[in-house]
This record gives structure tokens, sequence and C-alpha cells, in this order.
């Protein structure tokens, strides 16, 4: 049998992956011209540099079961090093020693009330990891209970200021008042990790996944985009209708698993099924604008990595690329204040600017030179879910069963993290296959 995966992004190379060690030939559709997606890396003076996906968790089993099957590339020490400025006072919070102060730090900026709110949810994270994806048993039940609320009416004060909303601009692109309690498990799950990275990036990780799989019977069609998944009236099979090159085509499986965005793949459904279509865009994505810009000189000190910044600015967090990366600054723009400033329209040079002078009164930048940078701006780029997120994909799920054998993967299914991601592509897997008489 062959199955299509469509969207060769991180949920696609990980469906692939499940899907080849079953022995079943695949074909990736990818609209642009390379695999990799959000988690895609670009030559920064010679050297592959990662826009997304750069920070792997301790905790991310499937994701290190992936690199162990394909090349097992080095990884190097992250941490997790971060600081805020709170009421004119620079606090930082770091995993490297003084465990003990740092969690006397976090129930200081939280309140009493809100660590008695969070704490049966770290419990039931560190006593169960697997819990803290969306959709999990637990934050189903906080989720049926409390996502009448959004995070910021369910937490309060200094707890959403300085721990929650740093955590969901970062991955939601979203303010904890766009952001509901049933999904926060996936979020605090990260914030309870620690972290490394791949020495060399995702870049190689990548190549090596295609070079080995492609002779087990993996195809990348790069440059091909869908347009439309259907039933075939004449037999069991799935159609997968695409453009390459300017010219339409078809092509049928036995299977076809979506590892898009909600956006994108309700896009293609909104003529075969336009009620599913509808229900996909319920799940909310918001922008995120990246910069890796590279100067002559370290701008962080080993000791104070990255700084977090309230919702008053655009700039929701610069940190050094790693931790022997400190001339390497990576900027991340997200949240409603980076949305009424910066949009597709914004050029690199004016976006780069601002995050420079944001962050130049905490860091060495305004007397270093700048070498040169890349850029990114992605419209819809962090997805922020839904409330009472289960029961809109049960919904969505009763609406996708039209057609017979479509499946779905993506970061809108366990939630938005690496290893959320291959946990729902390895489901996606297990129930597409465990359909095949």
């Amino acid at each position: 049998m062959r199955v299509a995966v469509i969207g060769g992004g991180i949920s696609g190379i990980a469906t692939a992956f499940y899907l080849l060690q079953r022995q079943i030939k695949v074909d990736i559709y990818e609209s642009a011209e390379e695999i990799g997606g959000r988690v895609g890396s670009v030559q920064l003076q010679g050297r592959w540099v990662d826009f997304g996906g750069k920070n792997i968790g301790k905790h991310y089993r499937r994701f290190r079961d992936f690199v162990r099957a394909n090349g097992n590339p080095e990884f190097e020490y992250f941490g997790f090093n971060t600081s805020q400025l709170i009421n004119g006072r620079v606090v930082s919070i770091s995993k490297e020693g003084a465990r003990q102060l740092n969690t006397l730090k976090i129930m200081g900026l939280c309140g009493i009330r809100s660590v008695k709110k969070l704490y049966p949810h770290v419990k039931a994270l560190l006593n169960d990891r697997q819990q803290g994806v969306l959709c999990s048993d637990y934050f189903r039940q906080i989720s049926e209970r409390y996502d009448h609320l959004t995070l910021a009416e369910y937490l309060n004060g200094g707890c959403v200021r300085h721990v929650v909303r740093p955590v969901t601009v970062r991955m939601n692109g979203a303010e904890p008042d766009e952001c509901y309690p049933g999904n926060f498990g996936s979020n605090l799950a990260l914030a309870l990790d620690s972290y490394e990275q791949l020495k060399n990036g995702m870049h190689g990780l990548i190549e090596s996944f295609a070079d080995l799989n492609r002779p087990q019977g993996l195809r990348i069609l790069e440059g091909y985009r869908v347009t439309s998944i259907s039933n075939d009236p004449a037999s069991s099979s799935t159609i997968v209708t695409f453009i390459h090159q300017e010219k339409q085509d078809s092509a049928h499986y036995d299977r076809v698993i979506s590892a898009l965005p909600a956006h994108q793949l309700a896009t293609i459904l909104d003529n075969q099924l336009p009620s599913a279509s509808a229900l996909l865009r319920q799940i909310r994505y918001f922008p995120v604008a990246i910069a890796i810009v590279k100067y002559r000189d370290e701008v962080f000190s080993r000791h104070r990595r990255a700084m977090v910044f309230d919702a008053s600015l655009p700039l929701s967090n610069a940190g050094a690329y790693g931790v022997n990366d400190l001339n390497m600054v990576r900027f991340t723009f997200s949240g409603r204040t980076a949305r009424s400033i910066i949009s597709e329209n914004s050029t690199a040079e004016n976006v780069v600017t601002l995050g420079e002078q944001v962050s130049s009164p905490y860091f060495n930048i305004e007397d270093n030179s700048r070498e040169l940078y890349t850029y990114k701006y992605l419209k819809e780029g962090l997805c922020a879910y839904a409330p009472r997120h289960h029961l809109l994909l049960e919904n969505i799920d009763r609406e996708l069963a039209h057609i017979s054998g479509l499946g779905t993967a993506g970061d809108y299914r366990r939630g938005a993290s690496i290893e959320a991601c291959f946990r729902a592509a390895e489901e996606s897997v297990n129930k597409a296959i465990g359909e095949i008489p």
C-alpha cells in the first residue's frame, strides 16, 4: 500500500516516519520547495540556523527516538535561563542550580492563590508526563470545568503577567486572555522541562531522514500544492488533487493523512466538506516574527542569556541562539502589541532595529556592530487552539469521516511542541493502519 502525507513540516515528517516503520510506502506533498516547514533552516554566513523547533526537551521521548533512527546527531546543552523586568528590577530564573531559590522566586511572582491553583496541575504532569498535551484525560476535566474562563480570568495578577504570558506569547502567539485553562497543560509541560539543542541544527537531521528513507519507499514531492482530497466512488481509494508547475493532476492512495495546520486543511476542504472547514477555522492562529542576528561581540553573559518583555512592547523575547553563540540573538515578536505594529508589509531592517531598541538597555547591543541577520514573518504561525478544544476536535473528526480514507495529524491535535506533533502523528498512523483489514 501507499499513503499520502499532506504537508512536509515536522508533523508530516513525523507521520512519514511512523508509516515507514511499518514498511508502508509514503509520498509527502509539500507546497514549498523543501520540507521542514516552520522548523526549516536557513543559511547565515554558511551556517544553518533554525527559526523554530530548536529547543529539544529532555522528555521528548518520541522525537529522540526519531533522532536516533536518522543519523543520531549530537545534542548540546541549552538549559533554561531567562530574565524579566519587574518593577524596575531584573529578575532571573534559571535551572542551573539554586533550585529552591528559583521556586521561591516563581511563588513570589505568582502569589499564594495562583500557586494553589497551579500546584495540582504541576503535580499531575510530574506524576505522568503524558498528561502534558492537548486533550489529555486530566486537562479534559479542567476544560469541562473552567474553559468558560480565559487563562487571564482563571489565574490572576502577577502569575498571568510574569509566568503565564511569557509562555503563551512564545508558544501560541496569544495573550492569556486569548487562551484557556483546558489547553494550558501543553504549555505547562514545556515550562517543567529542561532543554538541549541539536549541535548542528535541524537541517542535517531532516536531510538524513530523507536520504535514509528514500530507498525504503519515501517520495518527497516538493512544489506540489494539494487542492483537494476526496473519495473515489469507483473504488475504496482516496484521491489527492494537486498543482505542480502550474499543471493540475491527481493520484490515488489507500490512505491520506493531513499533517497541515488547521487553517490550511480547511482551505483544501472548502468545496468537499465546508462544514469541516468551518470547524477547523475555529482553531485560532496568531502571527509571529523572528529575527536571528549575529553581532561582532558577545551580547549576553553566560548567566543572563534571555529576557522576556511585557505586554506593552512588541518584542516578546530576546535570547542567545545557544550557550556557545552569545553573539547571536534570536528576537521573537508575538502578542497583541506586536500584531498592531508588525505585519507582512514590515521590512526586516525595521523589525530588527525595533528589537535592538527594546533590548539594548539590558544587553550589549548599542555599541556592538551588527554583522548579518535573517528574518521570517509568519502570518498564521502559532496555534492557540480553542476553548473546550477536545469537543471541537470530536466535531471535526465526525465531519472528516465523510472522507473515509482521511486521517489528521498536526499542531492542533496534541499541541505545538515537536514532541506533541510526534505524538499526534503516531496516533494518526495507529488509527489509520488499524483500520486496514
